[in-house]
């Protein structure tokens, strides 16, 4: 899949001083910086910029090539590797006639009218017209902007929805429904962010006492101008690259973009949907990784557990048996005294005997002893472990 690229000090260095830098990284198959941090980590000299604008006269002498022998390597994608595209003809992209947006609103759209009844009563904050909460149409607009908003709503939901795209509002949201993804759409207009200067102090009063003045300690006031720079946002996760925002330029406004808009619809759908199902497949993967890794790791909590338990079982029978000693050499010690000490000592040989029988795991079988069944909790992940050291970590 990847191959490795290695020129020499001197061979680099004549070819960067042949071809520009971003010509020369597309045929290696590297990105310039990468090709221009590899010259200047290994020495060579580059050509400054500007130098392939300047006639050929007016270009600087090429410095002396480097004196290191050290190779340099790159690491680039083998395409002899790929799978070969098919021949098959590419079908034409159908061509859709240029939308045009009207001059008055006619008919309006059920979305729109209830847009409408909603701005003609916000309140500005910050510069746009409050509607949070309203459930209506996303644009944050200001009040100069409402009918020319309205008019791009209008036709372009009414020109989707012949495409059979469905447009519905939910949780302040505006959704648009194409090939069964959902985009988030809203207009949002550029404002200009003023400062409000402090009001000038008070003349001091003569003979006045003096009083400090906290004024000037406030927090900046701000003020918001409109610029009518609309644009149209599309809120969806989409493969890199894609376009997903269409501004007012100098060159042409949004309502002449409305054609371009709609096939970007389309192609973002794609693209959500592409990413999704690529989400969907590494998270499967990830999630039988994780089941293999779960399965080890509670393979390896059984072992553990089992040698733990055989240590315990070993250290609680030596201590019977040391138990079981001791009650015996008592028993000889007080073999020749008298009656009622000897009585004494049987009965306490008794109690001794039962307290090292609890203790000893042989006793009454050895069912807990020879048994490998564990019970692993079903919050166990295996990433939290337990660090005791036993006879085999030693």
């Amino acid at each position: 899949m990847y191959k490795i690229v290695t020129f020499t000090p001197r061979e680099l260095f004549d070819q960067v001083w042949e071809t520009p830098v971003l010509k020369l990284a597309q045929e290696i198959g590297i990105s310039d910086v990468a090709l221009s941090k590899a010259c200047r980590k290994a020495g060579l000299t580059l050509p400054p910029r500007g130098h392939w604008a300047k006639p050929i006269f007016k270009r600087p002498s090429k410095p002396n090539p480097p004196t290191n022998e050290h190779p340099i390597s790159f690491t680039v994608l083998d395409r002899t590797t790929l799978p070969v595209r098919s021949a098959d003809p590419v079908q034409p992209k159908a061509v859709r006639s240029a939308i045009e947006v009207p001059h008055t609103l006619l008919a309006p759209h059920s979305l729109v009218s209830k847009w409408l009844k909603c701005v003609y009563t916000a309140k500005p904050h910050e510069g746009h017209l409050e509607t949070t909460g309203k459930n209506v149409l996303d644009a944050k607009i200001s009040i100069g902007l409402i009918e020319r908003c309205a008019l791009i709503f209008d036709t372009l939901i009414k020109e989707s929805e012949v495409l059979g795209f469905q447009w519905k509002i939910s949780d302040d949201k505006t959704l648009v429904a194409v090939n069964g993804e959902h985009l988030g759409i809203k207009f949002v207009e550029r404002l200009k962010k003023h400062v409000i200067p402090p009001p000038p102090p008070p003349a001091p009063k003569r003979n006045a006492r003096w009083e400090p003045n906290f004024s000037m300690l406030r927090s900046p006031q701000f003020e918001w101008s409109s610029t009518g720079e609309l644009s149209l946002q599309i809120d969806a996760r989409a493969e890199y690259g894609k376009r997903k925002n269409w501004t007012d330029t100098k060159t042409g406004k949004i309502e002449e973009k409305l054609t371009s808009i709609l096939d970007g619809f389309g192609s973002i759908a794609e693209s959500v949907k592409a990413l999704r199902l690529k989400n969907e497949e590494d998270r499967r993967e990830r999630m039988a990784q994780e089941a293999v890794r779960l399965e080890l790791v509670k393979r390896e909590e059984i072992h553990r557990r089992l040698r733990h338990r055989l240590v315990k079982n070993t250290k609680r029978w030596e201590q019977s048996q040391r138990l079981r000693s001791f009650i015996q050499a008592t028993c000889d010690a007080n073999a020749n005294t008298s009656e009622q000490t000897q009585q004494q000592t049987a009965l306490w040989a008794v109690w001794a005997t039962s307290q090292a029988n609890l203790l000893d795991p042989l006793h009454p079988d050895t069912s807990s002893v020879t048994s490998l069944a564990v019970t692993i909790e079903s919050w166990f992940n295996g990433y939290v472990m337990r660090a005791e050291k036993d006879w085999w970590s030693e």
